[in-house]
């Protein structure tokens, strides 16, 4: 099957995409994305995985890759930030949290250093379990992203059940931000949210020179896009700066 090939393989790698601090131009961080040759695209290469039931060991693998991937890759930094896309249901297995220990012990990373990133698009099946493990990895220091925010719907019950770190509003927010008084508006509320709750705003999907100064005029802390460096080699998205 081609899955199995694709997982015990490993025929993939990662992009770094950086993410920057708007107000003084400095990248805090990268988020990590699978990319592949195998498949059209990483979604189709997850759903596959689901499929045959090896969601968990995908994603697991994906993770190990990547961590490692930045542990040797010459450029870490011991202040960076990681934001790694993880599965509720990977969350909700018992041998994550000890996995993941392990993997930040293999590449001397700092648990405070690794953002999971948790996005709507699969179904937490056994809420209790996803809730128990994922207090456990805050209390070990793990730091929790919830990802486009905005998009749909059920992910604001997720906002205030999570009580994540970081907010990730959904690159919609970003497109034509500079006309849209609309969405500034939004984004104020969003502001006012993070403010009050000790939680960290990331505006996705940043592709102009006016979209990042209208999100600067905003407020909005965090920004990541194309406009501010494109998903690359980590060699090469390490060089990135806001001109």
């Amino acid at each position: 099957m081609l899955i199995d090939d694709f997982i015990e393989k490993e025929q993939f790698h990662h992009d770094f995409q950086p993410i920057f601090n708007i107000e003084n131009g400095l990248r805090i961080g990268y988020e990590i994305l699978l990319r592949t040759t195998i498949y059209p695209n990483p979604e189709f290469a997850f759903n596959e995985a689901k499929k045959a039931n090896r969601l968990f060991d995908l994603d697991s693998q994906s993770i190990a890759k990547a961590l490692s991937t930045y542990g040797s890759g010459g450029v870490s930094r011991k202040d960076e930030l990681l934001f790694i896309n993880v599965y509720p249901s990977t969350i909700s297995d018992c041998t994550f949290i000890r996995l993941l220990h392990q993997l930040t012990r293999q590449n001397e990373l700092s648990k405070e250093n690794i953002v999971l990133e948790i996005a709507e698009s699969e179904l937490i099946e056994h809420p209790n379990c996803f809730m128990h493990e994922l207090q456990a990895l805050k209390q070990q220091g793990y730091r929790i992203a919830l990802d486009d925010v905005g998009k749909g719907y059920a992910n604001f019950d997720m906002l205030i059940e999570l009580e994540p770190d970081y907010i990730k509003l959904d690159k919609m927010f970003a497109n034509d931000l500079d006309t849209s008084t609309k969405k500034q508006g939004l984004i104020r509320f969003f502001l006012f949210y993070c403010k009050e709750n000790q939680v960290t705003l990331i505006l996705e999907g940043l592709e102009t020179k006016a979209e990042l100064l209208m999100a600067k005029d905003l407020g909005i802390p965090i920004g990541q896009g194309f406009f501010l460096g494109r998903p690359a080699a980590l060699n090469q998205a390490s060089k990135y700066t806001i001109g």
